[in-house]
This record gives C-alpha cells, sequence and structure tokens, in this order.
C-alpha cells in the first residue's frame, strides 16, 4: 500500500463533501447517485484510501459515455471502520445526498450497525469488504455482499491448511470482534472436524500494541503448523514480527506458517519484512489473471495513479462496474437498482464473478485468490481456487 501523508489524507477528507465524477455537467444527464461510506479515518483508513482510487477509476471510465443515458457521480461519508460513525455517517448521506445506492462498509461491525439503516430507508447497500456471517444470515432484503463470508472463506482457507499445507496444529489469533471471532470460529470448526487440533483461540482488543507475550506463549507451545490471524494492519504488522522474533515463524527460523484473509493490504510485506516470509493470505485480487479485463483494468489503473493495483482498489471498482451493469439491466432508482441487483446471476468483474442466493450473498468462490510472500517479497499466486 502506498503511504499517504498527513496532508494528504487531511484533503482527501476536506474533498469527501462531495466528489462528482461526471465529464459533463450533471444538469444535463439522469444521474445515478452513489453513497461511499469508506473507512478514511482510524485503523482501517487503509482501506477507504484504496477504495477511493477504484472507484474513480471506474466513474471516470463509466462517465466517458454514461449507461443508459445515465451518469454517475458519489458523495463520500468517513464511516470509521467503527459503528456508532458509521451509522451516523450513512444517515447524513441519506438525509442529505439522497442516494439511490451505497457502497460500504469494510469493517463487519460497521457494517451490521449500517444495515437497518439502510432497509429502513429502503436503499440498497453493496458490501465488498466485511465477512461476518451475520450480514447475511439472516441478513436483509437491502444488503449485498459480493465477496465470500466468513464461512465460506473459513471453510475453504481450513481446508487447504489441512489438506494441502498438510497441518495437523493451529493457534488462532484475531481481534474481538464480530468478524475475528466469526472468522476464527470457523476455521476451528473447519479443521478440528478434518482431524486438525487448536492449540490455542487468542483474542484481543484494538488497544492492545505489545504482542511480545502471545508469541513467546506460542513460541513455548512448539508444533505449530499454522497461525490463522484475523486484524487490520497496524496490529497485524506488530505480530508477525513478534512471531518472527520469538522464533515461531519461517522468517524467524521457525516452521509456523501464518494465514489470512482480506484485513491486510498490498504493501503489508514491506512493512513486516523478513517477518512476512512464507506468509499465505486470502486477497479479492489476482493480478497475474490473465482474462482481457483483469489486464486491462491493471494498465488503466497504472496510467491514472502510477501504482501497481491492490484487492482493496479492485473490489472497490468491481462495486462500481456492478452498479453499472445493474443499470444497464434496467435499475434507476433505489427500489429498482435492488430488485435489480437481487436477480444478478452472471456479473464477471476483475475480482471474480458475483451470483446473489436469496439472502443477497454472493456464492461464487472465485473471488478468493491465495498468495503466498516469497523470500524476495513478491507473492506467488498459488491457484488454489
Amino acid at each position: 500500500m502506498n503511504a499517504f501523508s498527513t496532508f494528504a489524507r487531511l484533503a482527501w477528507i476536506a474533498s469527501c463533501v462531495l466528489v462528482v465524477a461526471t465529464t459533463t455537467s450533471p444538469a444535463a444527464d439522469k444521474v445515478i447517485k452513489i453513497g461511499g461510506l469508506l473507512p478514511m479515518s482510524g485503523p482501517g483508513s487503509y482501506f477507504g484510501a484504496q477504495d477511493k482510487q477504484g472507484i474513480e477509476l471506474a466513474l471516470d471510465q463509466l462517465n466517458k459515455s454514461g449507461v443508459n443515458g445515465y451518469k454517475f457521480e458519489i458523495q463520500y461519508e468517513d464511516s470509521a471502520c467503527s459503528p456508532l460513525p458509521a451509522s451516523q455517517a450513512a444517515k447524513r448521506l441519506i438525509d442529505q445526498y439522497k442516494p439511490d445506492v451505497l457502497i460500504g462498509e469494510e469493517c463487519s461491525d460497521a457494517t451490521l450497525a449500517i444495515m437497518p439503516i439502510v432497509e429502513q430507508a429502503k436503499i440498497p447497500l453493496i458490501n465488498a469488504g466485511s465477512s461476518s456471517i451475520k450480514i447475511t444470515d439472516p441478513g436483509n432484503p437491502w444488503t449485498f455482499r459480493i465477496m465470500p463470508n466468513e464461512v465460506m472463506q473459513g471453510v475453504d482457507i481450513a481446508t487447504n491448511a489441512y489438506k494441502r499445507l498438510n497441518a495437523r496444529t493451529a493457534v488462532l489469533l484475531h481481534e474481538n470482534t464480530n468478524a475475528g471471532i466469526g472468522n476464527a470460529q470457523v476455521f476451528a470448526d473447519t479443521f478440528t472436524k478434518l482431524g486438525g487440533k487448536v492449540l490455542a483461540d487468542i483474542g484481543f482488543g484494538r488497544d492492545v500494541n505489545d504482542f511480545t507475550a502471545i508469541a513467546t506463549r506460542i513460541a513455548g507451545m512448539g508444533g505449530v503448523d499454522v497461525i490463522p490471524t484475523y486484524t487490520l494492519e497496524g496490529q497485524g504488522l506488530k505480530i508477525t514480527q513478534a512471531l518472527m522474533q520469538a522464533g515461531v515463524v519461517k522468517g524467524g527460523g521457525g516452521k509456523a506458517i501464518q494465514l489470512g484473509t482480506i484485513w491486510l493490504p498490498f504493501g503489508f510485506e514491506q512493512k513486516a519484512g523478513k517477518a512476512a516470509l512464507g506468509y499465505i493470505r486470502i486477497v479479492q485480487f489476482d493480478p497475474t489473471d490473465q482474462r482481457p479485463q483483469v489486464r486491462d483494468f491493471v494498465q488503466a489503473f497504472k496510467a491514472k495513479f502510477n501504482l501497481e493495483p491492490t484487492h482493496l482498489n479492485a473490489h472497490a471498482y468491481d462495486q462500481i462496474l456492478l452498479i453499472a451493469d445493474v443499470v444497464k439491466r434496467g435499475g434507476k432508482d433505489a427500489q429498482s437498482i435492488r430488485d435489480t441487483l437481487a436477480q444478478t446471476k452472471d456479473f464477471s468483474g476483475v475480482t471474480g464473478s458475483v451470483e446473489f442466493d436469496k439472502t443477497n450473498q454472493n456464492v461464487k468462490m472465485d473471488t478468493i485468490h491465495y498468495m503466498e510472500t516469497k523470500p524476495d517479497l513478491s507473492w506467488t499466486s498459488l491457484k488454489w481456487n
């Protein structure tokens, strides 16, 4: 992930009162109004920064010609990866901006707080980054998730750990949130049913900064094969480095392999250094995918930002393209967009494909891509799905 200076971040937040991404005056066109609930501050701010890049690219491309006579505009609010700010941000967008569709949040607890608000307002919400099963089970008719939920991810990663990595022992590390606890529990249930053993389940609050004692405890257990880790970048970095210093993971001469999902941004390895060696994690985007739309996305992103696109850039880009696909299929206001979203069966994006079930959960697994960190801190795609 590229570093954002304090000045740049403040400038971005100031600019997020209203961002209109159109190539002509909105008055001259019919407009689909998108509300963006993104974490721009707090521990998950890297999600918001990279989401915004993917959104801007998609809007630039769409508004060159429009879709069914419609152009697209977006207004952002800082939802801060936390329930109360997210709820307040959702209410501001709905009351003041009156969007046709919302996208966000990234953190599960924030998304769960938003859901009753959008249901009451009858405005569809498209979610890409939150994994808690509670979002779609039982869910509500107005919230749609385009990534596999924690059960789908957890079963998959636990099965691969047991069958592909021949792991038989695990230690679970997770923040004490809906997503952290839920992801860890699914992994534990699946892993133990397969014949594996969970040696410890260690949860912690977001205020914990020193993981030396936890790493030392794990080192004392001996024979740990995998360490599924569910936390945001700041704590994730400290955990990985503590595990290296304790000699637990490969970077510190140990044998344990850390496992993770989309919680961490691209660029984590460069910050973690050799501590990240052998880390295997799920991301929503494989930049080595040779489908034409992926190659075109990578090329366009590089041209606009002079950066390699990340999985967060990609899943935000796909959220906007899914909205455009819905408009192409006849969506034009909140109700018709919701109804058309529910009928999505064969959308193909740069992260993978989307088919919603009756709970508005994407059932396709090709948005899960496994990457392993190599000694030079680059990635290799494991092509497990």
